[in-house]
């Protein structure tokens, strides 16, 4: 099958390809990578388990406006990577599968690893709970370990708009325009993933002032753990559903 019946296949996903559809100068690769940038903030806001992700797991733990960016940028980074993986699959495999075939595979490591990430905290937290009762005890320290896992799994879907991009900009051997973007693309879901992230953090902060809120914040770190674990489950469940 050749690159243009994969682009043909996937053009129903997105308008995103017109963005290309002429021949690039400065102005046009500028206003391209801004409106790429919209795409994915878009992207980030739109129903799925990234922002979920992002800010499930701050509300419910101790972090820090760095551990948001480090997570924002972890899923982002896996995120685009996946997109250049699977883009790299339809160009050079593209005789025995369509990229879309591999997103049930895709999916199902996503989902599970969220939901063994998820698991694992409510295990801690649990833990923490019924040995802690005191103010000082009351966050859940957030795990380097857990932070990246998560986010790796919560990238490991790319988005098809993002991948008919890329494989538009091949069609039209206009690969650097393709990359750059990409690169927007990822740098508008980034974004919006921190801000998320930080704001989930300043929320935590905020009520942390209130009085008595010692029991509150233990059932919410329990109730985020819970909250990852069901979302990572329910993405395995629905591929492999979808799968069959």
């Amino acid at each position: 099958m050749s690159q243009a019946c994969i682009l043909a296949h996937l053009s129903h996903t997105s308008s995103v390809p017109n963005l290309i559809a002429s021949e690039p100068t400065l102005s046009k690769i500028l206003i391209g990578i801004a409106i790429a940038f919209g795409f994915g903030a878009v992207h980030a806001l739109s129903p799925g388990h990234g922002k979920t992700l992002v800010s499930a797991y701050f509300i419910g733990s101790q972090g820090t406006a760095q551990q948001a960016v480090l997570l924002g940028l972890t899923i982002t980074f896996t995120h685009t990577l996946s997109i250049f993986l699977l883009g790299a699959i339809a160009l050079f495999a593209s005789q025995y599968f369509l990229p879309e075939q591999s997103y049930p595979i895709l999916s199902f490591v996503s989902g599970l690893t969220i939901g063994i990430v998820g698991l694992s905290l409510l295990r801690k937290r649990l833990h923490s709970d019924s040995h802690c009762h005191s103010h000082a005890h009351a966050h859940s320290p957030t795990s380097f370990s857990s932070l990246v896992k998560l986010g790796i799994a919560g990238g490991l879907i790319p988005c098809p708009s993002a991948l008919v991009m890329l494989l538009s900009a091949v069609a039209l051997h206009q690969i650097s325009y393709g990359l750059f973007l990409v690169g927007g693309f990822s740098l508008g879901l980034a974004s919006v993933l921190v801000i998320l992230g930080v704001v989930a953090i300043y929320a935590r902060q905020w009520l942390e002032r209130l009085p008595q809120t010692d029991q509150v914040l233990q059932k919410l770190s329990i109730l985020s753990a819970i909250v990852i674990m069901v979302i990572g489950f329910g993405i395995t469940v629905v591929s492999v559903t979808t799968s069959l």
